[in-house]
């Protein structure tokens, strides 16, 4: 997801300009144009500014000869690099950079909530009695390890008991929050730690991007917050279980099946005076959990307390 602009300065594809992700002009994303994949003239969709939209795409168009990449929107097919069939890319052109870019980049990732607590329900009459933490990291902070995925703009949690053996995500697909499933690696064994997994190990990069571009391991997803004020967290959102397979089709991303929610609660379980405070007057500590003092519960003592939290004469 993210704006794109027109590289003007580097090099042109059959006489056609390629698009680049705004903001991360080396690493993000690129569309240019290929002359012959398979015999056919199509638009490509590349990582990194260096890869050749003829080889290392990851998807491509249906055959086309337009000059312009918006000609594409909402009316032309997309393919994976093995033929699956994607679907449409939503395309439009930008008014106005200065506003309606900026909800694809974060200015103070430092500021998002640390930490999340899921709560669900298993049944219609059975609640989990334990909640779920899931800590946030941006991967691969360093730059200088094997995994980069820079446009991955927003950060991802991770199950806090999570080893590359058996671990879970929450993390933003360019359209909607997904929960996968437990995910475990073929190589590593329980001594790797999982930043250092994350960061450093190739296969994490595989098996992220067949959750991004395929939907593997998926299990629960959110409706699409494109238009939403606030995308970059989780965070009051609603979840719904995965929709069915269109069987005109071989393969869609999983969307969300309104007709299916599912009763789960996502909650910041950090707290912050200025962005993130304590309810009903408690007080946040230094060490960002919250003391309930008057009656309320949960991480931010969001729930209602037993009495009015009014001193009564």
């Amino acid at each position: 997801n993210g704006c794109y602009a027109a590289d003007r300065k580097g090099p042109k594809y059959n006489r056609r300009l390629a698009y680049m992700q705004k903001g991360f002009e080396e690493t993000g994303g690129k569309f240019g144009f290929c002359g012959d994949i398979g015999g056919e003239q199509t638009w490509t969709f590349s990582v990194g500014s260096a890869s050749d939209p003829c080889g290392g795409w990851v998807g491509r168009s249906s055959p086309s000869t337009t000059y312009s990449i918006l000609d594409l929107a909402d009316n032309t097919q997309w393919f994976s690099s093995d033929d699956v069939l994607l679907g449409n890319l939503q395309m439009s052109r930008v008014l106005n950079p200065t506003s309606e870019c900026k909800s694809f980049t974060i200015d103070k990732p430092e500021e998002l909530c640390d930490e999340l607590t899921l709560e669900r329900r298993i049944d219609a009459n059975k609640e989990d009695p334990k909640s779920t933490l899931f800590y946030k990291t941006f991967v691969n902070s360093t730059g200088a390890t094997a995994f980069t995925y820079h446009a991955l703009t927003h950060p991802i949690y991770v199950r806090s008991s999570s080893t590359p053996r058996s671990f879970n995500l929450i993390f933003f697909t360019g359209q909607s929050w997904v929960l996968t499933d437990v995910m475990k690696s073929a190589t590593k064994g329980q001594g790797v730690a999982m930043q250092d997994y994350m960061d450093n190990d190739p296969e994490f990069y595989s098996l992220l991007n067949s959750t991004i571009f395929f939907g593997s391991n998926v299990t629960l997803v959110t409706d699409s917050v494109i238009n939403a004020a606030n995308s970059h967290t989780p965070l009051g959102l609603r979840w719904f279980r995965i929709q069915g397979q269109d069987p005109r089709f071989p393969y869609n991303y999983p969307t969300a099946d309104e007709s299916r929610p599912v009763d789960i609660v996502v909650e910041c379980a950090t707290c912050n005076n200025s962005t993130n405070p304590c309810d009903y007057g408690c007080i946040c500590r230094a060490d960002q959990t919250c003391d309930c003092e008057v009656g309320g519960s949960g991480a931010l003592c969001q729930q209602l307390p037993w009495g009015d939290t009014i001193c009564d004469p």
